[in-house]
């Protein structure tokens, strides 16, 4: 990682692929249980909630480049902002409502109608983004292969700030490659809004291919003599 950034939390590199456990909950979690965030003895480090942890547009598009790096997909929906969670939401739904077999439904979110509903934005992104990931590991491969250098930002406004970073791939004769991250401020810290990783992965995800049962023939006439 560079040591430009910020440690990763626990909550975004322990946790297991499309399961994010939230800052506040991890925090009562080690006041509860002390022993939890102990080891050989040493006092656990302070807990910083999530709005601590993205304070900054820095920090929120270290942490979403770290997890998206990581293939880590509930984590990084901690620090995408909810408009965009809902815009991938929209598309599955989309595609899921144009396949009348259920297959893509099934396939994208790993449930039925029904129990799509039940879900939120940030679960469908999580299993919609970590299934198709899964199956194209070219693109996984491409998200994952990178170092990456936040340099700082430009804001517009007080409630939205283009973060600047270099990225570069992990193969010899590499160039660098600058490239930005657009955030938003909300009341518990700053998430990011659009960033060409999410462009990759919208884009990816539309090509998903779909089935569709063929449409019923029409009723045969009466044979008339």
């Amino acid at each position: 990682p560079c040591p430009h950034h910020e440690p990763m939390p626990d909550f975004v590199r322990r946790r297991p692929q499309g399961v994010a456990l939230p800052a506040l909950l991890l925090a009562s979690l080690l006041m509860s249980h002390p022993a939890l965030g102990q080891t050989t003895g040493q006092p656990s480090p302070p807990t910083r909630s999530l709005a601590e942890l993205t304070a900054t547009p820095e920090a929120v598009a270290a942490l979403f480049l770290r997890s998206v790096r990581a293939i880590r997909w509930g984590a990084a929906t901690q620090f995408i902002a909810q408009g965009t969670l809902t815009r991938f939401h929209d598309v599955v739904t989309m595609m899921a409502d144009a396949d009348t077999t259920g297959d893509t439904r099934r396939y994208l979110a790993n449930t039925d109608r029904s129990g799509y509903g039940e879900l939120g934005a940030p679960e469908v992104f999580d299993r919609a983004v970590g299934t198709m990931i899964d199956d194209m590991p070219g693109l996984m491969h491409a998200l994952f292969n990178h170092d990456d250098e936040v340099i700082g930002h430009v804001s517009e406004g007080d409630d939205r700030a283009f973060v600047v970073y270099r990225t570069v791939e992990r193969l010899s004769g590499a160039v660098p490659e600058v490239r930005v991250i657009e955030t938003v401020r909300t009341p518990a810290g700053w998430r990011v809004e659009w960033s060409d990783e999410l462009a990759v992965l919208e884009t990816a995800l539309r090509g998903v291919p779909r089935t569709r049962r063929p449409p019923s023939p029409p009723p045969s006439s009466p044979h008339r003599p």
